[in-house]
């Protein structure tokens, strides 16, 4: 049972705040006596008020409430039921285990009858091998990464707070519906249509999968060819045999096709490898270059707590006040010249930024 939020309340709390998300309460009278406190120490800290719906042909949805700013931390939010995916034994002795309340809720959401197992493609990953179901986030809609349309909200997962946190991607207009994507990278997503029937069990009709065929087999061919580019990169720095300016030129490349076909996170794991390559020639302006877009999408993906945005700032710290950590290494001073010239694709390569 979840408890009222109102202070001396022991009832339970079915009713949630619709600023927050967070808090509930048995009534609304005693949501009328907590909201001076709670206004000021959590509801004040700054979430836009966003809330569940219907949305007609999907189903419920989330929708903001009033304009939000793109990079902005919409919801930090605990799951109210976690299950641990290590394999189906545990899996299956996990959901035997739930009360009554967590099974109406994970019921709630869309699937056939009594079938726990078909709503696990609802749950996010909640750290390590277990998979959560929030409230919130778990309601918000899918919308494919492509040419034509792209997610307007991001979640991640956040190990210190072990909440599920949102991103807005994109200015969003109040009554606009959040949009995320359920695929969070490239990789096998050549036939969007085909994998999320088979792993969602929907129809995507979303304006990317509502391209003609022809379009969307080009995509498919262009999204399947930086995904073996993305394959054999890292033998192609290990090795050392080629050109590192070829190297970059080819991530540049990639980076601004990846780009084009919707898939923006993309370009924060290229921006490090480019950062890498840079690095391991002695070029520190080149690498600070390249981590700091890794650096600037990582916080606009998952916001300035999570690991993978301080370890961009801390690389980059590291370069300006110790840039001999970059060795030196074969490439002649022209070579080194044409790497920091040869940033010629930045403007595309910046597209991401909306």
């Amino acid at each position: 049972m979840v408890q009222c939020g109102a202070d001396g309340c022991a009832k339970e709390g079915k009713n949630r705040c619709s600023r927050c998300m967070q808090r509930m309460y048995c009534s609304r009278e005693c949501q009328k006596k907590d909201w001076p406190l709670h206004k000021k120490a959590e509801c004040g800290l700054g979430f836009p008020a966003i809330a569940i719906v219907d949305i007609p042909g999907k189903g419920k949805g989330v929708i903001a409430k009033e304009p939000i700013s793109r990079g902005t931390r919409i919801l930090s939010e605990k799951p109210r039921v976690v299950l641990d995916g290590r394999n189906n034994l545990r899996l299956q002795r996990e959901i035997s285990g739930l009360s009554k309340e967590q099974l109406d809720f994970v019921l709630s959401f869309p699937g056939s009858g009594t079938n726990v197992f078909e709503r696990l493609k609802h749950f996010t990953p909640a750290g390590g091998d277990s998979w959560g179901l929030c409230g919130t986030v778990c309601r918000i809609n899918h919308v494919c990464c492509s040419p034509k349309s792209r997610p307007n909200v991001t979640y991640s997962w956040n190990n210190d707070s072990e909440e599920e946190e949102l991103y807005a991607l994109t200015e969003i207009q109040a009554g606009q519906e959040l949009e995320v994507s359920y695929v969070s990278n490239a990789s096998g997503y050549e036939e969007p249509l085909k994998y999320l029937r088979e792993k969602y069990g929907f129809d995507c009709t979303c304006p990317g999968c509502s391209r003609p065929l022809a379009e969307r087999e080009a995509s498919g061919r262009r999204i399947r060819a930086y995904n073996q580019f993305v394959e054999r990169l890292p033998m192609r720095i290990t090795l050392g045999v080629e050109n590192p300016l070829a190297i970059l030129k080819d991530i540049e490349t990639q980076m601004i096709v990846i780009a084009e076909e919707g898939f923006h996170a993309e370009i924060a794991e290229r921006a490090h490898d480019a950062f890498e390559i840079c690095a391991g020639y002695g070029d520190a302006e080149s690498a600070r270059k390249w981590e700091g877009i890794c650096g600037d999408v990582h916080l606009l993906y998952h916001g300035y707590r999570h690991s993978r945005y301080q370890d961009a700032t801390q690389l980059m710290d590291l370069l300006d006040t110790n840039p001999q950590k970059c060795p030196e290494k074969s490439l002649t001073t022209q070579s080194t010249r044409k790497i920091n010239n040869g940033y010629t694709e930045e403007q595309k390569i910046q597209s991401w930024r909306g």
